[in-house]
Protein backbone atom coordinates (compact mmCIF):
# COMPACT_ATOMS: atom_id res chain seq x y z
CA UNK A 1 0.00 0.00 0.00
CA UNK A 2 1.08 3.73 -1.06
CA UNK A 3 0.44 6.85 -0.36
CA UNK A 4 1.67 10.75 -0.60
CA UNK A 5 1.07 13.38 2.14
CA UNK A 6 1.30 16.38 0.15
CA UNK A 7 2.04 19.84 0.98
CA UNK A 8 3.05 23.24 -0.50
CA UNK A 9 6.88 23.72 0.83
CA UNK A 10 5.99 26.60 3.23
CA UNK A 11 3.46 24.30 4.83
CA UNK A 12 6.06 21.46 5.37
CA UNK A 13 8.38 23.84 7.35
CA UNK A 14 6.23 24.42 9.61
CA UNK A 15 4.41 21.02 10.34
CA UNK A 16 7.95 18.64 10.79
CA UNK A 17 6.64 16.94 13.66
CA UNK A 18 3.05 16.36 11.97
CA UNK A 19 5.19 14.87 8.94
CA UNK A 20 6.81 12.48 11.22
CA UNK A 21 3.48 11.20 13.15
CA UNK A 22 2.70 10.20 9.60
CA UNK A 23 5.67 8.45 8.81
CA UNK A 24 5.67 6.32 12.10
CA UNK A 25 1.69 5.51 11.47
CA UNK A 26 2.25 4.23 8.30
CA UNK A 27 5.48 2.64 8.98
CA UNK A 28 3.62 0.45 11.84
CA UNK A 29 0.51 -0.48 9.13
CA UNK A 30 3.06 -1.52 6.52
CA UNK A 31 2.34 1.42 4.25
CA UNK A 32 4.77 3.39 2.35
CA UNK A 33 4.14 7.62 2.48
CA UNK A 34 5.91 9.77 0.32
CA UNK A 35 5.90 13.63 1.36
CA UNK A 36 5.76 15.31 -1.80
CA UNK A 37 5.03 19.07 -2.99
CA UNK A 38 2.38 21.00 -4.85
CA UNK A 39 5.21 21.99 -7.22
CA UNK A 40 7.04 18.80 -7.36
CA UNK A 41 6.02 17.50 -10.95
CA UNK A 42 4.16 14.36 -10.45
CA UNK A 43 5.00 10.23 -10.54
CA UNK A 44 4.15 8.79 -13.39
CA UNK A 45 2.46 5.90 -11.31
CA UNK A 46 -0.76 7.04 -8.97
CA UNK A 47 -0.46 5.85 -5.40
CA UNK A 48 -3.09 3.78 -3.42
CA UNK A 49 -4.48 7.35 -1.96
CA UNK A 50 -3.16 11.00 -0.87
CA UNK A 51 -3.55 12.77 1.65
CA UNK A 52 -3.52 16.97 0.63
CA UNK A 53 -2.45 18.96 3.59
CA UNK A 54 -2.85 21.93 1.62
CA UNK A 55 -5.87 24.45 0.71
CA UNK A 56 -6.15 23.51 -2.76
CA UNK A 57 -9.15 22.29 -4.22
CA UNK A 58 -8.13 22.49 -7.16
CA UNK A 59 -4.72 20.56 -6.83
CA UNK A 60 -7.10 18.00 -4.79
CA UNK A 61 -9.26 17.73 -8.36
CA UNK A 62 -6.48 16.75 -9.89
CA UNK A 63 -5.25 14.25 -8.47
CA UNK A 64 -8.91 13.03 -8.58
CA UNK A 65 -9.23 13.75 -12.57
CA UNK A 66 -6.27 10.88 -12.20
CA UNK A 67 -7.51 8.42 -10.23
CA UNK A 68 -6.95 9.19 -7.25
CA UNK A 69 -8.49 8.75 -4.31
CA UNK A 70 -8.04 12.15 -2.25
CA UNK A 71 -8.32 12.70 1.15
CA UNK A 72 -10.26 15.08 1.79
CA UNK A 73 -12.05 14.79 -1.11
CA UNK A 74 -11.80 18.18 -3.24
CA UNK A 75 -15.28 18.62 -3.06
CA UNK A 76 -14.56 19.08 1.16
CA UNK A 77 -11.98 21.02 -0.02
CA UNK A 78 -13.82 23.51 -2.17
CA UNK A 79 -16.46 24.22 0.20
CA UNK A 80 -14.21 24.81 3.39
CA UNK A 81 -11.51 26.44 2.39
CA UNK A 82 -14.35 29.43 1.62
CA UNK A 83 -15.94 31.06 4.33
CA UNK A 84 -18.31 32.39 1.86
CA UNK A 85 -19.44 28.96 0.30
CA UNK A 86 -18.93 27.49 3.73
CA UNK A 87 -21.86 30.59 5.07
CA UNK A 88 -23.96 29.10 2.12
CA UNK A 89 -24.23 26.09 2.67
CA UNK A 90 -24.73 26.45 6.67
CA UNK A 91 -27.82 28.98 4.91
CA UNK A 92 -28.88 26.14 3.25
CA UNK A 93 -28.62 23.52 6.29
CA UNK A 94 -30.45 25.73 8.58
CA UNK A 95 -27.34 26.13 11.04
CA UNK A 96 -27.14 29.40 13.00
CA UNK A 97 -24.33 31.81 12.21
CA UNK A 98 -23.54 35.20 12.81
CA UNK A 99 -25.42 37.84 9.99
CA UNK A 100 -23.09 37.77 7.35
CA UNK A 101 -22.05 39.33 4.12
CA UNK A 102 -20.16 39.12 1.05
CA UNK A 103 -17.34 41.54 0.20
CA UNK A 104 -15.65 41.68 -2.72
CA UNK A 105 -13.38 43.91 -2.02
CA UNK A 106 -13.00 45.40 1.38
CA UNK A 107 -10.73 48.44 -0.12
CA UNK A 108 -13.68 49.59 -2.17
CA UNK A 109 -16.72 48.56 0.94
CA UNK A 110 -18.90 51.57 1.70
CA UNK A 111 -18.74 52.54 5.64
CA UNK A 112 -20.61 50.17 7.91
CA UNK A 113 -21.96 50.55 11.69
CA UNK A 114 -18.90 49.60 14.26
CA UNK A 115 -18.49 46.85 15.44
CA UNK A 116 -17.27 44.43 12.68
CA UNK A 117 -15.40 41.88 12.07
CA UNK A 118 -13.47 41.64 8.95
CA UNK A 119 -12.04 38.60 7.54
CA UNK A 120 -11.04 36.98 4.30
CA UNK A 121 -12.31 33.91 2.59
CA UNK A 122 -9.70 31.84 2.52
CA UNK A 123 -7.46 32.95 5.40
CA UNK A 124 -6.48 30.19 7.70
CA UNK A 125 -6.04 29.92 11.35
CA UNK A 126 -7.11 33.30 13.03
CA UNK A 127 -5.51 35.15 9.75
CA UNK A 128 -6.28 37.82 7.85
CA UNK A 129 -9.13 38.52 10.52
CA UNK A 130 -9.66 41.88 12.14
CA UNK A 131 -12.34 43.63 15.16
CA UNK A 132 -13.09 46.37 13.08
CA UNK A 133 -13.89 49.30 15.96
CA UNK A 134 -13.31 52.82 14.29
CA UNK A 135 -12.28 54.69 11.22
CA UNK A 136 -8.71 54.12 11.88
CA UNK A 137 -8.96 49.90 12.23
CA UNK A 138 -11.25 49.73 9.14
CA UNK A 139 -8.70 51.70 7.18
CA UNK A 140 -6.25 49.14 8.63
CA UNK A 141 -8.63 46.18 7.80
CA UNK A 142 -9.61 47.23 4.18
CA UNK A 143 -6.08 48.22 3.00
CA UNK A 144 -4.84 44.27 4.36
CA UNK A 145 -7.85 43.05 2.70
CA UNK A 146 -7.58 44.77 -0.82
CA UNK A 147 -8.90 43.05 -3.59
CA UNK A 148 -9.67 39.67 -0.92
CA UNK A 149 -12.58 38.57 -1.60
CA UNK A 150 -14.01 38.88 2.50
CA UNK A 151 -16.83 38.59 4.44
CA UNK A 152 -18.25 41.17 6.95
CA UNK A 153 -20.22 40.09 10.48
CA UNK A 154 -21.66 41.00 13.16
CA UNK A 155 -19.40 40.43 16.35
CA UNK A 156 -20.90 37.61 18.65
CA UNK A 157 -21.28 38.65 22.17
CA UNK A 158 -18.57 36.37 23.91
CA UNK A 159 -15.46 37.38 22.07
CA UNK A 160 -12.26 35.10 22.85
CA UNK A 161 -13.69 31.80 23.34
CA UNK A 162 -14.63 29.04 20.32
CA UNK A 163 -15.07 25.42 20.04
CA UNK A 164 -13.11 22.97 18.04
CA UNK A 165 -14.72 19.94 17.31
CA UNK A 166 -12.64 17.35 15.19
CA UNK A 167 -14.78 14.93 13.21
CA UNK A 168 -13.22 11.46 11.50
CA UNK A 169 -15.86 10.48 8.60
CA UNK A 170 -19.26 11.20 10.36
CA UNK A 171 -17.88 10.55 13.83
CA UNK A 172 -16.52 12.80 16.47
CA UNK A 173 -13.25 12.46 17.72
CA UNK A 174 -12.39 14.94 20.36
CA UNK A 175 -13.81 18.94 20.94
CA UNK A 176 -11.60 21.48 22.48
CA UNK A 177 -12.93 24.55 24.44
CA UNK A 178 -10.41 27.42 23.37
CA UNK A 179 -10.32 30.81 25.30
CA UNK A 180 -7.89 33.79 24.91
CA UNK A 181 -7.84 36.17 27.48
CA UNK A 182 -5.98 38.76 25.67
CA UNK A 183 -7.48 38.72 21.78
CA UNK A 184 -10.83 38.33 20.54
CA UNK A 185 -10.05 35.39 18.71
CA UNK A 186 -9.04 32.24 20.19
CA UNK A 187 -6.50 30.01 18.26
CA UNK A 188 -4.47 27.66 19.85
CA UNK A 189 -1.42 28.92 17.42
CA UNK A 190 -2.18 32.39 18.65
CA UNK A 191 -1.88 31.69 22.37
CA UNK A 192 -5.10 30.70 23.36
CA UNK A 193 -5.47 27.99 26.03
CA UNK A 194 -7.56 25.04 25.36
CA UNK A 195 -9.07 22.24 27.61
CA UNK A 196 -11.80 19.14 26.73
CA UNK A 197 -15.21 20.14 26.09
CA UNK A 198 -18.48 17.69 25.98
CA UNK A 199 -20.68 18.56 23.25
CA UNK A 200 -24.30 19.66 24.06
CA UNK A 201 -27.17 18.04 21.73
CA UNK A 202 -27.68 21.68 20.14
CA UNK A 203 -23.51 21.75 19.31
CA UNK A 204 -23.84 17.77 18.05
CA UNK A 205 -26.94 18.83 15.77
CA UNK A 206 -24.58 21.30 14.15
CA UNK A 207 -21.72 18.82 13.48
CA UNK A 208 -24.60 16.41 12.04
CA UNK A 209 -25.59 18.99 9.89
CA UNK A 210 -22.54 19.24 8.11
CA UNK A 211 -21.35 15.75 8.04
CA UNK A 212 -24.71 14.89 6.08
CA UNK A 213 -23.95 17.27 3.91
CA UNK A 214 -20.11 16.51 3.15
CA UNK A 215 -18.29 13.34 2.53
CA UNK A 216 -15.73 14.59 5.67
CA UNK A 217 -12.70 12.51 6.05
CA UNK A 218 -10.59 14.61 8.76
CA UNK A 219 -11.97 18.18 9.48
CA UNK A 220 -12.29 20.76 12.15
CA UNK A 221 -15.54 22.64 12.35
CA UNK A 222 -15.63 25.48 14.98
CA UNK A 223 -18.38 27.05 16.73
CA UNK A 224 -18.33 30.54 18.54
CA UNK A 225 -20.83 31.43 21.21
CA UNK A 226 -23.50 34.36 21.24
CA UNK A 227 -25.43 35.19 24.70
CA UNK A 228 -23.94 31.66 25.77
CA UNK A 229 -25.43 29.72 22.76
CA UNK A 230 -23.07 28.21 19.76
CA UNK A 231 -23.43 29.17 16.25
CA UNK A 232 -20.93 28.16 13.23
CA UNK A 233 -18.48 30.00 12.83
CA UNK A 234 -16.26 27.95 10.30
CA UNK A 235 -14.48 24.13 8.90
CA UNK A 236 -11.01 23.95 8.35
CA UNK A 237 -10.23 21.40 5.98
CA UNK A 238 -6.08 21.04 6.41
CA UNK A 239 -7.27 20.92 10.54
CA UNK A 240 -4.39 21.75 12.52
CA UNK A 241 -3.46 19.12 15.38
CA UNK A 242 -1.75 20.28 18.10
CA UNK A 243 -3.82 20.31 20.74
CA UNK A 244 -4.95 16.85 20.37
CA UNK A 245 -1.21 15.54 20.87
CA UNK A 246 -0.21 18.32 23.49
CA UNK A 247 -3.24 18.37 25.41
CA UNK A 248 -5.27 14.94 25.40
CA UNK A 249 -4.58 10.90 24.68
CA UNK A 250 -6.24 11.34 21.20
CA UNK A 251 -4.13 10.18 18.09
CA UNK A 252 -5.40 11.87 15.05
CA UNK A 253 -3.07 10.60 12.49
CA UNK A 254 -2.92 6.82 13.62
CA UNK A 255 -7.28 7.25 13.50
CA UNK A 256 -6.93 8.88 10.40
CA UNK A 257 -4.53 6.52 8.76
CA UNK A 258 -7.12 3.54 9.97
CA UNK A 259 -9.52 4.91 8.96
CA UNK A 260 -8.17 5.55 5.31
CA UNK A 261 -7.15 1.70 5.28
CA UNK A 262 -10.65 1.07 6.27
CA UNK A 263 -12.31 2.62 3.44
CA UNK A 264 -9.26 1.61 0.81
CA UNK A 265 -10.29 -1.74 1.74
Amino acid sequence: MTGWLIYSREGAKRNGAFIEFWKNAASEHGVSIRLMYTDDPLPTENPDFAVVRDMNPAYSKMLEDRGIRVFNPSSVSEICNDKWNTYCLAEKLGVPYPTTEYISDPSHMKAHPYPYVLKSCTGHGGTQVFMVRNDGEARVASASLAGIPSVLQTPVSDLGKDLRIYVLGKKVIASMLRISKTDFRSNFCLGGSAIPYQLTAHEQSIVDSFSDALPFCLVGIDLIFDHGKAVFNEIEDVVGCRMLYGLTDVKPVELYLSYILDRLN
